[in-house]
């Protein structure tokens, strides 16, 4: 160790006699400088949840994975993105002790351009304390509402009116998970653990009614559903845990389910979703990619992907399988020609080219590491 110290000390001594021999050098200080706001263009935001300090929302350039900047809420934090891509909203949980004491819920306004705070306000303490899912913090269809999901563990949904800046009602949800903004109005369908689902109506001064419950629609035994689903058009489409798409329709009064499709009939080998955001939906080819997994077993739906399969939704038919890189999540632009994103196990973003056609194909174009502790949601603003 001393000799170590001694060598070291010396190669010091002697790069500082060089520096001071050196009289033609001109020391220039570094100006440091921020910018006011980010760099245009298209941005994927990265979801960092932490469970044992602040959470992390890292805005990356979609096209190159540029690091542009983060926004900093509390732990276990959830997040939803204005439809023009201007406004983050975030739920995060700020614990006095850890260990013990008070528990405080703050919504933070982002803005985007320029990542920093609009506004804050607490909400009900009760906000589940789970991974970053999108059915867990949303905006109603008029953007004027936001729906948060509390469980303790009592299940229930915080509206938020955004205009007043206060949480307008908290809507008792019992064995239902998620909120599921309508197409229109001030409705929302959340998935139930009986095997139902029900949508739930409130009004604007928080009064809301009973819920509507549709008949039983999946069997929680023989073939649960993830819990994260995606909307086209009126109807919500989940995937359930043995590869079935289900369709409900949730414009009325309740959900109906209006059909299944399954994925891997026909398909070699022992095929199944798995993940967490697995399926997203791309409208303008009207396309789906869910995650999957081979060699199946009980509790393997938490599997990362090997394999990303492209779904025609016209014809509900399996029209494309890519080699996957270990995703958990999936996020996909709205573009004429879609670029698929995924967030990997290994915390890292995914970028894939997808090519469109009778059958469609995906080739990973770049890969970031983040740097993340859990990536758990992204979400892009085109």
């Amino acid at each position: 160790m001393k000799a170590t110290y001694a060598v070291t000390l010396a190669s010091a001594v002697a790069a500082g006699q060089a520096m001071a021999q050196d009289s033609t050098a001109e020391f220039v200080p570094e100006t440091l400088t921020i910018e006011e706001t980010i760099s245009e263009g298209p941005n994927v935001f990265v979801m960092d949840q932490a469970w044992a300090g602040p959470s992390k929302v890292d805005v990356l350039g979609a096209d190159d994975f540029a690091v542009k900047g983060n926004m900093g809420p509390g732990t276990t934090a959830q997040m939803a993105l204005s439809k023009d891509g201007g406004t983050l909203y975030t739920t995060s949980v700020y614990m006095e002790r850890y260990t013990y004491g008070p528990v405080t819920v703050v919504m933070h306004e982002w803005d985007v351009p320029t990542l920093s705070v609009r506004r804050e306000f607490e909400i009900s303490n009760r906000l589940a304390h789970v991974e970053s899912q999108p059915a867990l913090l949303s905006l109603t269809a008029d953007e004027g509402y936001l729906l948060a999901q509390n469980a303790t563990p009592a299940t229930s949904i915080t509206v938020v009116d955004l205009a007043a800046g206060t949480q307008l009602a908290e809507i008792p949800t019992p064995g239902c998970w998620g909120a599921f903004p309508a197409v229109e109005g001030l409705k929302f369908t959340t998935i139930c653990g009986d095997g139902t689902l029900a949508s739930y109506s409130f009004a604007a001064d928080g009064s809301f009614g009973d819920p509507a419950k549709s008949e039983k629609i999946f069997d929680v035994d023989e073939d649960a559903l993830f819990t994260n689903g995606v909307r086209i058009g009126s109807e919500l489409v989940f995937v359930s845990f043995n590869g079935n798409l289900y369709f409900v329709d949730d414009s009325g009064e309740a959900p109906v389910l209006t059909g299944t499709a399954p994925l891997t009939e026909g398909v070699l080998g022992r095929w199944a979703p798995s993940g967490s955001e697995l399926i997203a939906y791309n409208a303008p080819t009207d396309t789906a990619f869910v995650l999957m997994h081979s060699d199946t077993y009980d509790g393997s739906h938490k599997n990362p992907a090997t394999e990303i399969w492209s779904i025609d939704m016209e014809t509900k038919t399996v029209v494309g399988r890519s080699p996957a890189h270990h995703e958990n999540g999936l996020a996909v632009t709205q573009t004429e020609e879609p670029i698929l994103y995924g967030a990997t196990e290994e915390g890292n973003v995914v970028r894939y080219d997808v090519t469109m056609g009778d059958e469609v194909s995906l080739a990973m174009a770049e890969e970031f590491e983040t740097g993340a502790g859990f990536v758990t949601l992204l979400k892009l603003d085109r």
